[in-house]
């Protein structure tokens, strides 16, 4: 039962936790919770609190497992970041990660210097090069968050209507350089009481792990294509995108994220 935890990871590193974009500088806050299932079975969730100003971000996040999969790995994550927008960008100020699974805590937290361009992490506990592949400076140097990497495809899919682009990513435990791919737009049907429903745009996504991932993993068993994990994003008010449903396909089946629609809100820019 590992997949739960891993998609949580991915729910992290692909959807930010409700990762918003706007095409001004508007100051703003927005809170909303994801729910992940696998069949009919709910398996975990995903809370997040952003706040935007003309300059800066932040956010602060949490996801857990649920229901049955407590009993076969019970999961506790956390997410912390701070950041600055430059000239339509954003890039990441601090990063902090933390996790609990089966008794065992993980945490990362990473610092970019906006001046220098520095990059430092601190680990407890440090990487077990027996478990994953080593990180290596050339693809630390250079490289974001995901967290940000997700607001600047979501700020190009406002200014352009097109989510395609790469990056190269950090989180202080692992790096990878990800790719999202156009896939046109389509309906999203309402299947659960909560959720969306109405137009999305469809951004596929591929990556390709360079570091600190497990050297055992199912995961790179075959070549993943853009439609293996696909992102829809519906502008919720104007200007505002959001992801509200998050599909990626494995060995177990489709696991699928929702965007909680009543969670959602959002204060700052009418108010």
């Amino acid at each position: 039962m590992r997949y739960p935890v891993r998609f949580l990871a991915v729910l992290a590193w692909c959807v930010g936790f409700g990762s918003a974009a706007l095409a001004d500088s508007t100051e703003f806050d927005l809170q909303l919770e994801y729910r992940v299932s696998w069949s009919n079975a709910d398996i975990a969730s995903a809370t997040a609190s952003w706040s935007f100003g003309e300059t800066s971000f932040e956010l602060a996040a949490k996801s857990r497992t649920l229901g049955l999969t407590e009993t076969f790995r019970k999961y506790r994550g956390k997410v912390e970041i701070s950041g600055r927008i430059e000239n339509g960008r954003h890039a990441p100020e601090t990063l902090h990660l933390s996790g609990i699974s089966k008794r065992r805590t993980r945490e990362a937290t990473t610092s970019w210097d906006g001046t220098t361009g520095a990059i430092s992490t601190t680990r407890t506990p440090e990487l077990d090069l027996e478990k994953v592949f080593p990180l290596e400076d050339r693809h630390i140097e250079g490289a974001i968050d995901p967290l940000s990497a997700m607001l600047n495809a979501l700020a190009n899919l406002s200014r352009t209507g097109t989510c395609s682009g790469t990056e190269r990513v950090y989180d202080g435990l692992r790096t990878s350089e990800i790719t999202l791919h156009d896939l046109g737009t389509a309906l999203v049907e309402k299947d659960r009481p909560f959720s969306y429903e109405g137009e999305a745009y469809v951004c596929g996504f591929t990556g390709t792990a360079t570091g600190g991932h497990q050297r055992e993993s199912r995961w790179r068993d075959k070549d993943r294509k853009p439609e293996d994990l696909r992102v829809f994003v519906a502008e919720l008010q104007p200007d505002l995108f959001i992801p509200v449903r998050m599909e990626a396909k494995s060995f177990l089946g489709t696991v699928i994220s929702r965007l909680v629609m009543p969670s959602l809100k959002y204060s700052g820019r009418d108010g």
